[in-house]
């Protein structure tokens, strides 16, 4: 019995594979860059990794989501070093200890954005220069089309003004019966979003995540090139 249920869950296994295999063949090639190039910054290497594996499996819904979470923290993580590098924060050790020296070191960094929400962190990159002003209208549209929609399932945000076509077919006297087409806002037809979302989330997963990617690395680069840091 314990083998024949090994058996079945490894055949399970092998079919979610195979299922996934359109989706590395369509996807993979063009994640494989970012995939493959590290930040070299710990605190969000982890969340690229994940974000490309998921746009490689098909996992499109994740993906915006983990995009999401891996904005927000690429904004705040930057402002806090940022605030350290240009406030000349002391990065001496406190009694002689690493870890308490690098708490000491991002405290008031910590402090300033920690709690800040994601329209307030946009704002501020902008203001110090860690992004463009292009960067900042471009991110406030992705903070409202992604972002916001998302994490509170706003579906008017999510679908905006897009219809659908759609026909009812209810039974009468044992007979299917066609209504004629309809064409409602998909924001508000509940029973079409969830494979719209999906497909939307396609389409849309992969452009989100690759221009956070590219903010991220120019970011990076203005942080922690050697000639900035030292100004």
């Amino acid at each position: 019995m314990e083998k024949e249920f090994i058996d079945k869950v490894n055949d399970e296994v092998k079919e979610i594979i195979k299922s996934r295999h359109e989706f590395i063949q369509r996807h993979y090639l063009s994640v494989r860059d970012a995939y493959q190039n590290l930040y070299d910054w710990p605190e969000l290497d982890p969340l690229r990794h994940e974000i490309c594996l998921c746009l490689t499996f098909g996992l499109c819904q994740a993906a915006i989501t983990l995009t999401n979470h891996f904005l927000e923290s690429l904004l705040k993580y930057s402002l806090i070093v940022n605030h350290a590098r240009k406030n000349d924060v002391n990065e001496k050790d406190i009694d002689g200890k690493v870890v308490s020296s690098l708490i000491e070191y991002h405290r008031e960094g910590f402090e300033l954005y920690n709690n800040a929400d994601l329209a307030t962190t946009i704002n501020r990159s902008c203001s110090v220069g860690l992004i463009s002003k292009e960067q900042k209208k471009e991110l406030h549209l992705y903070r409202e089309k992604f972002r916001n929609a998302f994490s509170h399932s706003d579906k008017v945000k999510t679908f905006g003004d897009s219809e659908i076509q759609v026909t009812g077919v209810k039974l009468e006297d044992d007979k299917l019966v066609m209504d004629e087409i309809s064409q409602p806002q998909l924001a508000k037809f509940l029973v079409g979003q969830g494979l719209a979302q999906a497909y939307m989330a396609q389409n849309e997963a992969p452009k989100y995540f690759f221009y956070v990617d590219h903010s991220a690395r120019e970011i990076i680069n203005k942080l922690f090139d050697s000639k900035n840091s030292q100004k």
